[in-house]
């Protein structure tokens, strides 16, 4: 991970994790003559970001360490550029390390990821359908810049390290709260499952090894044989021949496709492998011409024997969240999210000025609900009318574009359109003086 002589910048939270890391980098800068620049990003989220700052900032003047800093509104991000707030964090935080790095003049970025990180996230991996590529957790090295030098050490041994030093920390609390999925594993399923195997992190972790193993055979395999299946490769698209794609074995043709995906996009967020194996039926269909929208805009076309990757301008793609509980459900398609709060003091309630708040009684819509886009069809019963009215009246009468009405989200309450957010609410489920507990809805 380190030569001698570099000059290494630091991401530190305040957390243990990157506080360890901070140290052990500090304790071996001799040892490896390393130049360290502690860099800290504020994401604009929490009110706890300027005492954060603070804190990062004092520890990196008693270790005579240069500091730099920064807040975003990671929120802006988010609405910018349609992603899900995590995509949105960790683009600003990546970008703002290599920017520090380029600032200092730095070879390698430090970031603090333990083995317990590398587990929860192949467990999320593992849920999410991942393949060996996912399965394969997070690289101890990517890029050649980006490096983890806490990845084969565990959450306790963490700790003691900073306790035998006394060295402060902070802790996050929303570490502890179960809205969020990687906290649930951690918190509950990892605990249920290690009944079965106490073993099971430390196997995940091996698992995690093996999988980068064989997903850089196949990627250098890949490199290989991808230019013999291009027909042509042009600046906004990439045209693959079907029979050569057909010829391959399966698991070297679906990476193909992705291969080709990602040519197109830069990236492959919110691509998974349903996607990648709908482009394989797309092959398979006897069909000689077809085309196939996928996320981000990537636009499929077969035709003539020939499968061509482009981007299209307009994505318009239909979706369907599952909300189980309170708390904030994501949105990837539009890169929004929807937070849900049960509030029990209905007298002294106010509905929020927002058209992105909804107020809903909460005994009849208990959970699980749903979110999910418009279909022909769709009926609501608007807040103060007596009968109900279709959706594509409604966004007619609001002179909504048709090419955004797939992007509005609806609640649903199995087949009942409870809310069409920004625009009306259900007449059905409104507030009254009877109501006991209320349901706070809001599109983040």
């Amino acid at each position: 991970m380190l030569q001698p002589g570099e000059r290494v910048v630091v991401g530190v939270s305040g957390g243990a994790d990157s506080m360890a890391l901070l140290h052990v980098l500090w304790e071996l800068r001799r040892d490896f003559r390393l130049s360290l620049v502690v860099a800290h990003l504020d994401h604009g989220l929490r009110l706890e970001g300027q005492a954060e700052r603070s804190f990062v900032r004092k520890a990196s003047v008693q270790l005579g360490i240069p500091f730099i800093s920064r807040k975003v509104d990671v929120r802006e991000k988010q609405k910018e550029q349609r992603l899900t707030l995590q995509e949105a964090a960790r683009e600003v935080r990546y970008s703002f390390l290599l920017e520090a790095a380029k600032i200092h003049q730095a070879t390698k970025i430090a970031l603090g990821h333990t083995a317990d990180d590398q587990a929860e996230s192949i467990i999320m991996r593992l849920l999410r359908g991942s393949g060996t590529r996912g399965l394969g957790g997070i690289p101890p090295v990517r890029g050649e810049v980006f490096i983890r030098p806490l990845i084969e050490s565990w959450r306790e041994e963490v700790e003691r390290f900073l306790k035998e030093r006394k060295v402060a920390f902070l802790t996050d609390p929303s570490n502890r709260s179960l809205h969020f999925l990687r906290n649930r594993i951690r918190h509950e399923l990892l605990p249920i499952l290690q009944q079965y195997n106490p073993r099971l992190r430390q196997m995940l972790v091996q698992m995690a090894e093996i999988f980068r193993a064989e997903e850089d055979f196949w990627q250098n395999l890949l490199k290989e044989k991808f230019p013999a299946l291009v027909r042509s490769q042009k600046k906004i698209s990439v045209t693959l021949d079907i029979p050569s794609l057909i010829a391959q074995p399966l698991p070297l043709r679906l990476r193909s496709l992705r291969y080709a995906t990602k040519k197109i996009l830069g990236h492959l967020r919110r691509v998974g492998l349903s996607h990648i194996l709908a482009i394989n039926h797309l092959l398979d269909s006897p069909e000689p011409n077809k085309s196939l929208q996928l996320p981000q805009g990537l636009c499929l076309t077969k035709a003539y024997q020939a499968l061509t990757f482009a981007q299209s301008r307009e994505e318009i793609l239909p979706f369907a969240v599952s909300v189980a509980g309170p708390g904030c459900w994501e949105i990837p398609e539009i890169g929004r999210e929807m937070r849900f709060e049960i509030l029990t003091s209905h007298p002294r309630v106010r509905p929020k000025s927002s058209s992105w708040v909804a107020l809903l009684d909460f005994d009849k819509v208990a959970f699980p609900l749903t979110i999910r886009s418009f279909r022909p069809g769709d009926r609501l019963q608007p807040l103060g009318m007596e009968g109900e009215k279709k959706v594509k009246d409604l966004f007619i009468d609001c002179k909504i574009p048709a090419t955004q009405r797939k992007k509005i989200p609806l609640l649903f309450k199995n087949g009942q359109l409870l809310w069409i957010a920004g625009l009306r609410l259900d007449q059905r489920v409104r507030l009254q003086p009877e109501t006991q507990k209320v349901l706070r809805v809001e599109l983040i």
